[in-house]
């Protein structure tokens, strides 16, 4: 019920919105007077009296046997110091008998404050079932269940004495200090007469004799009982046993302990992040070289010590280790106090612990600067040494190109065919040689060559001493061969294209468009490099099983392990095909 005659406070109105359908009973106490400014349905209900005949009643006047159990005191009290406070029953509030739960907590935005109530029915139960459980429940987590005199005297039962081996007579009183480990008496002394001073929730671990020896760790509660007028009647406590967990928190300190003392003494950076990734350790080396503190490296501190075209691309690798769970693993400069980057190697991996959950990241930073400025130097010297052999491949070829252009120019001069004839031979040869490192320069290193490049400059070479004529190169571009064989196919490649473009074969009749031509082909087949030139049916490669040149061939043939096979083709053109073993 709401004052309708007056704009009420927006904090009645948001009550109300929730309270005028709820099963629990509701009430608003406002002022020191705490009368009674709403209260819905359910609390008039409850009361047995209808909301306009409770309405701006002081609490004391409308429900009098509160006053009379000091309740209206407590609430008045609570009123005043802004509490919340929650008791288990309350009584006399209604028709006689009946027990509630209530709830009761501070409003703010209420001329002289407020308090609001709520009140849930409690079911009654007879005393033996609330014993009954009662017991159950102790009995299956406590160690011993206590009591106590309102002044602190403990009352043990005989389980504490199977417990410590102290005799019950002993315990009585204040006599129970004496099982407890001598570094635990005075503290738990100080902590229990606190509880009893102030009647709060006491609480305290400690060690307890074990009657065949030793200490044993457990942790006990105590609550104080009170009466109606709030008076302690008596407290109630259990011991419960926490050995185990004491052993396994020793045991963790005793692991951080030595992981501490290992990073510490570790001549790398060591640290430590929680599950999401903020740093919560840094060992003493990591401050000495990178001159930040813990504190400096949180909220992403850290990468303002690297290197800025390392830390963009580490944040990415971190993240994505963070997300998935997995390891990071990636070299970073790091910049250190004296102002200078060194290359560290970081490893991050995931620590989980027993069921599976993953509570730190674990990482180092090892110094591999002089592993990088050695690699670095490598590189130089590699990079300076193919250089150098690329040079000296070019001097290579221009002398080889230097001595054909002489043996051509002495071939001119000789007037004896056959002299002439084993002048320009030699020429081609040695042209070969120099065409062949030439491809060597444009492979992709000075150890292997592509097939097509090399087939190309044999092509292009063959054209000086034979202007005008027809020559076609087919050749996979992938397709590469090593130094140590490209020279001796190369020599006899050049001598079957020589043999192919000898007189009598240039303006030969053929079937189709390039009929005259001169064909070398390159390509695999049956696991095995297939090598090929043909030329025009009339063409000397007929004959190429004799003189000089057919020696030549057969010999670099069988340095190289190839095969030499001929024969005639469609359109009458012969051919002569080298098979060289891809694994040879």
């Amino acid at each position: 019920m709401l004052d309708i005659a007056r704009p009420n406070p927006p904090v009645l109105e948001a009550i109300r919105g929730f309270a005028e359908e709820s099963l629990a009973a509701v009430a608003v106490l406002q002022g020191a007077a705490l009368r009674l400014t709403y209260c819905n349905p359910a609390f008039s209900a409850a009361a047995g009296r209808p909301a306009e005949a409770l309405w701006h009643l002081p609490l004391a006047e409308a429900f009098p046997a509160l006053l009379a159990g000091g309740q209206v005191g407590r609430l008045g009290a609570l009123l005043a110091g802004g509490r919340c406070h929650q008791t288990a029953r309350l009584l006399s509030c209604g028709p006689p008998g009946r027990l509630w739960d209530i709830e009761i907590s501070p409003l703010r935005g209420l001329e002289g404050g407020g308090l609001l109530v709520q009140l849930r029915e409690a079911p009654e139960r007879p005393p033996e079932v609330a014993e009954a459980r009662y017991r159950t429940l102790v009995d299956s987590v406590a160690l011993v269940v206590w009591s106590a005199t309102p002044d602190g005297r403990l009352l043990f039962p005989g389980d504490w004495a199977a417990l410590t081996g102290q005799p019950a007579a002993e315990a009585a009183g204040w006599g129970w200090l004496a099982a407890l480990h001598p570094e635990d008496r005075e503290p738990v002394r100080r902590q229990w007469g606190q509880a009893l001073r102030t009647g709060a929730l006491y609480s305290v671990e400690y060690r307890i004799a074990r009657p065949e020896g030793g200490w044993r760790w457990t942790v006990a509660r105590g609550v104080p009982l009170r009466d109606a007028a709030g008076e302690i009647r008596e407290w109630v406590g259990t011991n419960t046993d926490i050995e185990d967990r004491r052993r396994a928190e020793a045991a963790l300190r005793a692991s951080e302990a030595r992981f501490r003392t290992l990073a510490e003494a570790m001549p790398h950076l060591v640290w430590q992040t929680d599950a999401r990734g903020e740093p919560e350790y840094v060992n003493a080396r990591w401050q000495t070289v990178t001159g930040r503190s813990l504190a400096e490296t949180r909220d992403g501190g850290w990468l303002a010590a690297l290197h800025p075209e390392d830390a963009v691309p580490l944040a990415a690798a971190w993240g994505r280790a963070l997300a998935e769970g997995g390891e990071c693993d990636a070299d970073l400069r790091i910049l250190c106090v004296t102002g200078e980057y060194r290359w560290h190697r970081l490893c991050a991996a995931p620590v989980h612990d027993a069921a599976g959950v993953l509570r730190h990241w674990v990482g180092t930073c090892s110094d591999i600067d002089a592993r990088h400025q050695a690699e670095a130097r490598l590189r130089h010297a590699l990079e300076a040494q193919d250089a150098l052999v690329r040079e000296a491949e070019h001097r290579i070829r221009n002398s080889l190109q230097l001595v054909a252009s002489l043996l051509r120019l002495q071939a001119g001069r000789v007037t004896e065919p056959a002299a002439r004839e084993a002048l320009e031979a030699a020429t081609v040869r040695v042209q070969a040689v120099a065409e062949a490192h030439r491809a060597l320069q444009l492979g992709p290193d000075l150890r292997s060559l592509r097939l097509a490049d090399m087939l190309r400059e044999l092509a292009a070479g063959a054209t000086t001493h034979h202007p005008g004529a027809d020559i076609r190169v087919e050749a996979p571009a992938g397709l590469i061969l090593d130094a140590d064989r490209a020279i001796p196919l190369a020599l006899i490649l050049s001598e079957l294209v020589a043999t192919a473009l000898r007189p009598g074969t240039s303006g030969e009749a053929g079937a189709g468009e390039g009929a005259g031509s001169v064909r070398l082909t390159a390509r695999v087949a049956e696991d095995a490099l297939l090598l090929e030139v043909s030329g025009p049916g009339s063409s000397p490669l007929s004959g190429v099983d004799k003189g000089l040149g057919a020696t030549v061939i057969r010999a670099l043939a069988k340095q190289v392990g190839a095969g030499l096979t001929s024969g005639r083709g469609a359109g009458g053109r012969v051919w002569v095909a080298l098979r060289l073993g891809l694994g040879d």
